[in-house]
């Protein structure tokens, strides 16, 4: 049965309750019993969730409340500080809920519960599974906000990634490197595209080959990025310049890394994946930055548990900016007469320090 042939009357039928409850169900969840709910959701999910069924959203009086969506790996960041900071100064209350590992069906009854709540906005931190359901759901949910990442389907602030990753490839190819790695995230994830297609638009300019033995993925921790720039140092021709593209506490990950990685203890300073860079240099006696140049992706100001090696040449995305110009733009967007850009680029700001040298020429020999 296809998601387009959904009906009350074919969802009460599988769920043997009468058309007047599934109505409640998606309505007013909140009065209606648990039983009969799990029974209407269970019918729903397998007939295939349509939104079809869902009443457009009307705005109604302002209640002062925004709900967000946290899809980060570490909560707590500095995105949700700014959130708070400027939801407190515009006198808002805040409702959380972390979708990292939801179901399908799961997600299918927070949007009803959501659409019930009576928030004014909806903010989304993080490229999400669900997406495309919020996107089906939209014309039914009140005002939503993308925060770090971008799309054009929804308002959004975001950071220019491409952009980011070029100028820092770029960078390095002008103090003559060639050979130049990238540490990255999840293959799939937006945020890691872009930045890959800086990286490869900034070799082809400088007319480099691409070689992918230099581009590692999966380096969100201390542990992924110290084991890939250990393999890295070990090749033939080793790099001589490394982009430490830091994602931990911005992205979700895989559930299972997490519990096989013994230093993982959520401390942003200690066990980001610079960090993990910075001990497998050290171990390996590898000189930073004459044998090797580093340049980081930093979203606050340093690793103060490595104070002797905290001045890396760093591209800084302020995070904090980022959450306050997300609840800005959601509050703006519940004015009637809203007229502002529904885009919101955040500048990133390039920080040079002492880990970057020129090439030296017997390197590349």
């Amino acid at each position: 049965m296809t998601k387009s042939k959904m009906t009350l009357t074919k969802i009460a039928k599988l769920a043997g309750v009468s058309i007047t409850s599934v109505s409640r169900v998606i309505n007013t969840p909140h009065l209606t019993s648990k039983h009969i709910k799990e029974r209407v959701n269970q019918a729903m999910c397998t007939l295939g969730f349509t939104s079809a069924v869902l009443k457009p959203y009307v705005q109604g009086a302002v209640n002062k409340k925004m709900l967000v969506i946290d899809n980060q790996l570490i909560s707590d960041s500095l995105i949700n500080q700014g959130i708070e900071s400027k939801a407190k100064q515009l006198g808002y209350k805040l409702l959380y809920l972390r979708f990292l590992y939801f179901s399908e069906h799961e997600i299918q009854q927070i949007i009803y519960y959501t659409i019930h709540h009576q928030v004014d906005g909806i903010l989304v931190i993080n490229d999400s599974p669900y997406l495309n359901l919020l996107q089906q759901s939209q014309h039914a949910l009140p005002p939503i906000v993308l925060v770090n990442q971008f799309s054009l389907h929804f308002p959004c602030v975001y950071f220019d990634h491409l952009s980011n990753g070029y100028q820092a490839t770029k960078y390095l190819t002008d103090l003559g490197h060639k050979r130049i790695a990238i540490l990255l995230g999840e293959k799939d994830k937006d945020e890691t595209n872009y930045l890959l297609q800086g990286y490869k638009q900034a070799l082809a300019r400088a007319n480099l080959t691409l070689s992918q033995e230099y581009i590692a993925y999966r380096c969100f921790n201390y542990s992924t990025s110290y084991k890939k720039v250990k393999s890295l140092m070990q090749l033939a021709l080793p790099p001589t310049a490394i982009i430490c593209c830091d994602h931990v506490g911005l992205n979700y990950a895989d559930r299972d890394t997490l519990i096989h990685d013994e230093k993982f203890d959520k401390s942003l300073s200690a066990e980001s994946a610079i960090c993990g860079v910075i001990d497998l240099c050290r171990m390996m006696k590898i000189d930073i930055p004459h044998t090797l140049s580093l340049l980081q992706f930093v979203h606050h100001i340093g690793h103060k548990q490595y104070s002797p090696l905290n001045h890396i040449c760093a591209m800084y995305k302020p995070l904090f900016d980022m959450g306050q110009q997300a609840v800005s733009l959601l509050r703006a967007l519940l004015e009637p007469d809203f007229q502002l850009p529904q885009a919101l680029l955040i500048d990133s700001e390039f920080v040079l320090r002492h880990s970057t040298n020129n090439i030296d020429p017997a390197a590349i020999k």
